[in-house]
C-alpha cells in the first residue's frame, strides 16, 4: 500500500510563497486547460474526490503527442499513465484513496531527455513510472477532472514562455498583416464580432500585444490602462472560433499572439461588458484576461479563447 502526501488547504496556502503557482478549478469535463510551462518537474496540488487528470503534451495541435496521467482513477483506488490516447495504459499503480474532496494532495511530476516519466509524492517516493522509447518534448502541461468530479489545482508557475511557444509565434507570423491607412482593413481579416470588432497585435513597452481593432485604432490593455495605437497588424485568413476559458488557461487550438515585456506568452481572448465584445490579452501566469475598457485595464478570469479551426499543426515543427 502506498503511503499518501495529503494537505489541507491551510497547508498550501502557508506554502504559497515558497513558489509561485496557477490556480484553477476545474468541472466535471474531459476538456482540458492548459498553461504553458518551460521546466522539466512541477508540483501539483490537486484536490478532488477521484479521477484527476494531467496532461503533457508538445503543442495544443491535435496531432501533438501526449502523456495523459490519471491521479485516482477508478473510484479513486488507482494511478495510471496512458501515451496518445491509447486505451491500454503505459503504466499503472495502485493509489487507494489518494485523493479526497475536502483535502489537498501534493505530487510532482518529472520528465526526462532518456523518456522517463515519473510521479511522487511529496516526500520524494515515486509511485508511478514509464520509460518512453520514443520521447518527446513538453511544453504544456492541462488539468481535468471527469466521471462526476470536479477540482482545483495548484499548478508551479513557469517563469517565461517556452521556446516551442516562441517557434510558433514565428511560424504563425504570416496570419497577420501590417496594418496600411491608405488600404484600410483587410478584406480577408478576422472579424470578433458583427459590429465591426477585428483582431490586432501590437508593440507596447517591449512588448507585444493583442488587442482590438474599431475605426482603423487598435486599443490594447496594459499597465492597468488602455492604449491606442494606429501602428499594428490584423489578424487575417483564418478560420476561427471562440472557446469558453477561465483562471488563465487556454483549450486546444489556441493562438500563441505575443508575449509580456517580462517574456511570458499571451494568447486572444474576448469579453462581452456591458453587452459590447471587447478582445484583450489572455496572461497564463497572470490567470486573466485584461481588456481595454474606458481607459483601463480591466481583469476577467472568465473569458473566450481565440482557437484556429484550421489548425498550423501541419506547419508545426517540433524540436
Amino acid at each position: 500500500m502506498i503511503n499518501v502526501n495529503t494537505w489541507t488547504l491551510y497547508d498550501v496556502l502557508c506554502d504559497y510563497k515558497k513558489f509561485n503557482q496557477n490556480r484553477i478549478i476545474t468541472p466535471d469535463s474531459s476538456e482540458y486547460r492548459y498553461f504553458p510551462i518551460t521546466k522539466s518537474r512541477l508540483r501539483l496540488c490537486v484536490q478532488a474526490a477521484h479521477d484527476a487528470r494531467i496532461s503533457l503534451r508538445t503543442h495544443l495541435g491535435g496531432d501533438s503527442n501526449v502523456y495523459e496521467i490519471i491521479i485516482g482513477g477508478w473510484g479513486n483506488t488507482m494511478s495510471a499513465i496512458k501515451r496518445n490516447n491509447q486505451e491500454q495504459d503505459v503504466a499503472e499503480a495502485e493509489t487507494q484513496n489518494i485523493l479526497g474532496a475536502h483535502h489537498m494532495c501534493n505530487i510532482w511530476i518529472q520528465w526526462f531527455c532518456d523518456g522517463t516519466v515519473n510521479v511522487g509524492h511529496l516526500n520524494g517516493e515515486v509511485f508511478l513510472s514509464y520509460k518512453d522509447r520514443n520521447p518527446f518534448v513538453i511544453n504544456y502541461i492541462g488539468v481535468s477532472t471527469a466521471w462526476g468530479a470536479t477540482g482545483e489545482f495548484l499548478i508551479e508557475e513557469s517563469p517565461c514562455t517556452s521556446i516551442v511557444v516562441r517557434q510558433q509565434l514565428i511560424e504563425t507570423s504570416h496570419f497577420w498583416v501590417d496594418y496600411n491607412e491608405s488600404s484600410g482593413i483587410p478584406q480577408n481579416a478576422v472579424m470578433a464580432s458583427e459590429d465591426g470588432l477585428y483582431i490586432g497585435r501590437t508593440h507596447h513597452r517591449d512588448s507585444l500585444t493583442p488587442g482590438g481593432i474599431r475605426n482603423n485604432v487598435c486599443t490594447i490593455a496594459w499597465g492597468g490602462a488602455s492604449h491606442d495605437k494606429k501602428d499594428f497588424q490584423i489578424l487575417c485568413g483564418r478560420d476561427v472560433n471562440w472557446v469558453k476559458s477561465w483562471e488563465g488557461s487556454v483549450p486546444l487550438y489556441a493562438l500563441p499572439a505575443g508575449e509580456s515585456e517580462d517574456d511570458y506568452a499571451l494568447f486572444i481572448g474576448r469579453v462581452l461588458h456591458e453587452g459590447v465584445y471587447h478582445i484583450g490579452k489572455i496572461q497564463p501566469n497572470h490567470q486573466v484576461c485584461y481588456i481595454p475598457v474606458d481607459g483601463h485595464e480591466e481583469p476577467y478570469i472568465d473569458y473566450e479563447t481565440l482557437v484556429i479551426c484550421d489548425y498550423y499543426a501541419a506547419e508545426y515543427i517540433g524540436r
